[in-house]
């Protein structure tokens, strides 16, 4: 059902790129497209990557599922059969198929991508209903109860979901609360996608909740930001090397909240608020 799907949408873009200007033969009107999308035109190259999904995504599925899954703190490297690179962040999950390692689902955390060009065939991430699909490309996705977060650090990246397609360009992040609801595109250094390979967090006006669900990835047990602190903001850089509490001692100063832990996790709230 998955790869149906994945067929008729790739045939739909692959009919608009194709299309000429001038071409009216159909007298229908034109389908809607967010206002991001019409800044960007599907390129030659990508509307013949895509003419691969339809060969690839009929690959037999079933027997050589592979399941990578991450504890928190955890970082693991996966190399694919095809060349492409996956580094996945702590507390994490994402399947693919021996058979077919250019389709990738996460089903939660973070995952920075390292594709190796193939203009046949191009590297799909699912992230529930929506797709992301690139040729040859660098982008780290984070994936968390619907939330979504996409940086692209090189080449090009199509998010697709439903009738909504935007193209992210090297330095574009399109962050997403809900499935539910609009995106929004910022700008992000290339340079500074998936810093937290290196134990560094970078952060322009992100607020707290955000913040404490990275440091939950970096940690060995959860951060929560509560009592009003979820909705304060930080702008700046996150060093989440060495042990958790040094970690947290650091985040509490420079986001100004107080920081407690408990057996289950780490909470968060503002500084001037009592103690629990």
């Amino acid at each position: 059902e998955d790869a149906l799907e994945v067929d008729a949408w790739a045939r739909e873009l692959v009919r608009d790129a194709a299309l000429p200007a001038n071409d009216v033969s159909e007298q229908k009107p034109p389908r809607k497209r967010s206002a991001l999308w019409s800044r960007y035109a599907l390129g030659g190259a990508l509307a013949a990557s895509l003419i691969g999904v339809l060969l690839w995504s009929n690959v037999p599925r079933g027997a050589d599922v592979t399941e990578i899954i991450t504890g928190p703190g955890e970082l693991r490297t996966v190399e694919l059969a095809d060349g492409s690179t996956l580094v996945v962040n702590g507390n994490s999950r994402l399947t693919y198929n021996e058979g077919a390692p250019r389709l990738v689902t996460l089903d939660r955390g973070e995952a920075l991508f390292d594709v190796h060009r193939d203009d046949t065939t191009p590297f799909v991430v699912m992230v529930g209903e929506t797709r992301l699909v690139e040729a040859g490309t660098v982008f780290n996705v984070a994936a968390d109860a619907g939330a979504l977060d996409v940086s692209v650090a090189e080449g090009a990246v199509v998010y697709g979901h439903g009738a909504e397609e935007v193209r992210l360009e090297p330095g574009d992040r399109l962050l997403r609360p809900a499935p539910s609801a609009g995106v929004e595109i910022l700008r992000a250094d290339p340079g500074e996608v998936g810093g937290w390979r290196k134990g560094v967090l970078q952060y322009d006006n992100a607020d707290l909740s955000s913040v404490a669900r990275d440091l939950s990835r970096a940690l060995s047990k959860p951060v929560r930001a509560l009592a009003g602190a979820e909705r304060m903001r930080y702008t700046g850089t996150l060093a989440v090397n060495g042990p958790d509490h040094e970690v947290m001692a650091r985040a509490g100063a420079l986001l100004g909240v107080r920081v407690t832990e408990t057996e289950e996790m780490w909470e968060m709230r503002p500084g001037d608020a009592s103690p629990p």
